[in-house]
């Protein structure tokens, strides 16, 4: 099997289609068909079934697919590496949006002066748009807010970041109370980060009943919008911490439930550690020690 039948099965593989995948890759779709069914006799096995006119990767297919990603990824990076010998790696990073507001910037900053290396190239998305991104090479490492689901991924603990229940002072459903239960919030109208995010993963989890106003996937707007008595929210104290000590907003107490989480840094088991992705997250560990002092 040559680098060309990988590239050409992981393009069917993503595409879901082998049109797609030719016009992707600027080939005929003859080719496409015809690398695949050389795969396929080659070694016995069927990595598509074929219903209708969709195409279903196989568990076969799936493994291959895995292991394609990988060595192409490893390939690009060592022809990427020769070509650049000089120079220092580039790495590519991912944040979530809490960790891009209030982490990321310090933990880049921190890395450049202690290494003297590049800013790292970096994307700042939900947990599973990140974790996606990981599983397909297209990042190194990443430091997320929410959980990540797939056993391939090796986290790392960085630091926890405690969550609070805020609203508009003069908009308190519960009036003057600073303290209630999670039953006392089932009919209250919120105002929550997108599906996938870490943050609502969290409230999520301790309250699967929800009256959900707004959805947004930024975190300014949702502060804006809270502070305007359009609904309450839960997000990360740390983004909140201006707008408590002005008084725009008040954090309310939930007494049956903690509400804190972890920011952890995120790599592929099977990513070659080079030194600069190494010095990243020693680096990013330090930074999450220090502030959890």
């Amino acid at each position: 099997m040559t680098l060309r039948n990988l590239r050409i099965f992981l393009a069917v593989a993503d595409c879901g289609s082998m049109s797609e995948a030719a016009k992707k890759m600027h080939i005929a779709q003859p080719s496409v068909s015809g690398t695949i069914g050389e795969i396929e006799e080659q070694y016995g096995v069927r990595l598509f079934e074929r219903l209708g006119r969709r195409l279903y990767i196989t568990p076969t297919g799936t493994q291959l697919r895995e292991y394609a990603r990988h060595i192409l990824s490893m390939y690009d990076a060592m022809e990427q590496r020769l070509k650049n010998a000089d120079e220092t790696d580039l790495l590519r990073v991912g944040a979530t949006v809490t960790v891009g507001t209030c982490v990321i910037g310090d933990a880049l900053k921190r890395y450049m002066q202690e290494t003297n290396n590049p800013a790292p190239q970096v994307v700042v998305d939900n947990t599973h748009v990140i974790e996606q991104m990981l599983l397909k090479s297209e990042l190194d490492v990443a430091i997320v807010e929410g959980k990540v689901s797939s056993p391939d991924l090796i986290t790392q603990f960085m630091m926890n970041d405690p969550m609070a229940l805020v609203c508009a002072p003069d908009n308190n459903p519960f009036g003057s109370r600073r303290a209630v239960h999670l039953a006392d919030l089932a009919e209250i109208p919120f105002i929550l980060r997108e599906k996938g995010s870490g943050t609502r993963e969290v409230f999520e989890s301790a309250m699967p009943r929800l009256n959900i106003q707004w959805v947004c996937n930024n975190s300014e707007a949702i502060l804006r919008g809270t502070e305007m008595g359009f609904g309450m929210t839960v997000i990360s104290r740390r983004l909140a911490s201006e707008r408590l000590h002005s008084g725009s907003l008040v954090e309310i107490r939930v007494t049956d439930a903690s509400l804190e989480r972890q920011f952890a840094i995120v790599w592929h088991k099977n990513k070659y550690l080079g030194t600069s992705l190494q010095q990243f997250i020693d680096i990013c560990a330090q930074y999450g020690r220090s502030i959890g002092e």
